[in-house]
C-alpha cells in the first residue's frame, strides 16, 4: 500500500496547528489579563482601607487575630485573598522565582504580611488550602 500526502492534506495539517497556536496564546494571554485584574482588585482594596499594608497594623495582628474587631476581621479576608492571589501568580509563571519578582514585589507582600501567614486565624488555613509547593515558596521569603 502506497501512501502519500496530498497538499490538501498538508493545508488541513498547518491550518490545524495555526489554529492550536492561535488559541494557546489566547488562553495564555486571558490568563495574564485575569491574574492582572485580581491584582487590580486587591490594589482598590488598599487603597480604600490602606492600614491593610501598614505595617504598624499588620504587626498587630498576633494581638488581634482573635477580635471581633472590623478590622482584624477585613484583615484576614484580605490576607486569604492576597495569598490565593500570589498562588495563581505562581502558578501561572510555573514558580519561576525571577519571572514572578518582576511581575510584582512578592518578597515585600509576603514580608509584611508574615505575621498572618505564619500565624492565621484558623490553626491549619495554610497548611490544607495551599500545596506543598506554595507553601515552601513562601517560606523561601521569610528565612
Amino acid at each position: 500500500m502506497e501512501f502519500s500526502i496530498t497538499s490538501a492534506a498538508i493545508a488541513t495539517l498547518i491550518s490545524a496547528l495555526t489554529s492550536a497556536s492561535i488559541t494557546l496564546w489566547l488562553n495564555k494571554n486571558n490568563a495574564k489579563r485575569h491574574i492582572d485584574d485580581q491584582l487590580d482588585a486587591i490594589l482598590k482594596i488598599a487603597v480604600q482601607y490602606p492600614y491593610l499594608e501598614s505595617e504598624a497594623f499588620t504587626s498587630t495582628w498576633l494581638q488581634g487575630k482573635n477580635s471581633d474587631e472590623e478590622k482584624y476581621l477585613r484583615y484576614d479576608v484580605y490576607c486569604t485573598l492576597l495569598f490565593n492571589y500570589l498562588s495563581r501568580v505562581a502558578d501561572f509563571y510555573k514558580y519561576d522565582k525571577e519571572k514572578i519578582e518582576n511581575y510584582i514585589a512578592i518578597k515585600d507582600w509576603v514580608r509584611l504580611h508574615k505575621d498572618y501567614w505564619l500565624s492565621p486565624s484558623s490553626s491549619y488555613e495554610n497548611i490544607d488550602s495551599y500545596d506543598d509547593k506554595f507553601r515552601k515558596h513562601i517560606e523561601h521569603y521569610l528565612k
